[in-house]
């Protein structure tokens, strides 16, 4: 952010910010809780729902477990309850344990479970990171994370699978900047090309 505001200059107070999994983190989300900013990043279970492929192979991943936010469960692609059961640290990261206790009724205990008598889902979590994903769940939230794949995500597709640059080829800060600067350059050109190209198109559509 610090960056961002450095090139930019002050942001306007309805700006949104939206980024990739890779920054759903308490000390994130905490920064954006502290300084009033309207952030959008997905949990790691809403970036795999959007992988039809995970759901399909793996139909009992903790990824297709639904969480109820009103009682606080989990609820299993079976339709059957996993209550909250305790809290606990680890590594420092409050982590929030929820079982199901009947698995052993279950039809597909081995496909779930295995050798196990119940199921135990962790979630990683606290209140900034549930309120961040009922936040992603509304229609905004979906709307504005979507925009990434328009303005951010394919510039970086185009960058890496048409301009083949995978690696930098200079060394230090300064190097790597003007070398990604130049890229930068390059695919903008190649982006205004196109669009001339195809109000030309249109034009001389309309002239015949």
């Amino acid at each position: 952010m610090e960056q961002i505001t450095e090139t930019l200059g002050p942001l306007s107070e309805d700006s949104k910010f939206s980024a990739d999994n890779g920054y759903y983190t308490r000390k994130n989300l905490e920064y954006l809780e502290e300084n009033g900013l309207d952030g959008y990043i997905p949990n790691r279970k809403q970036v795999y729902e959007t992988k039809k492929s995970l759901k399909k192979d793996k139909p009992f991943s903790k990824h297709n477990f639904i969480y109820d936010y009103a009682d606080d469960l989990y609820i299993c692609p079976n339709n059957k309850k996993l209550s909250y059961k305790k809290t606990y640290k680890y590594n420092d990261v409050q982590m929030r344990q929820y079982y199901c206790s009947d698995c052993l009724k279950c039809h597909d205990q081995l496909k779930c479970v295995g050798k196990d008598r119940v199921r135990v889902i962790t979630d990683y979590g606290n209140d900034l990171t549930k309120n961040m994903a009922l936040k992603m769940e509304t229609p905004e939230g979906k709307q504005e994370f979507a925009k990434r794949k328009q303005t951010v995500e394919w510039p970086f597709g185009n960058i890496k699978e048409n301009l083949k640059f995978t690696e930098f080829y200079t060394r230090g800060i300064k190097q790597t900047q003007t070398e990604k600067n130049l890229l930068s350059i390059s695919h903008n050109i190649k982006r205004i090309h196109n669009q001339i190209q195809n109000k030309r198109k249109i034009n001389n559509n309309l002239n015949t």
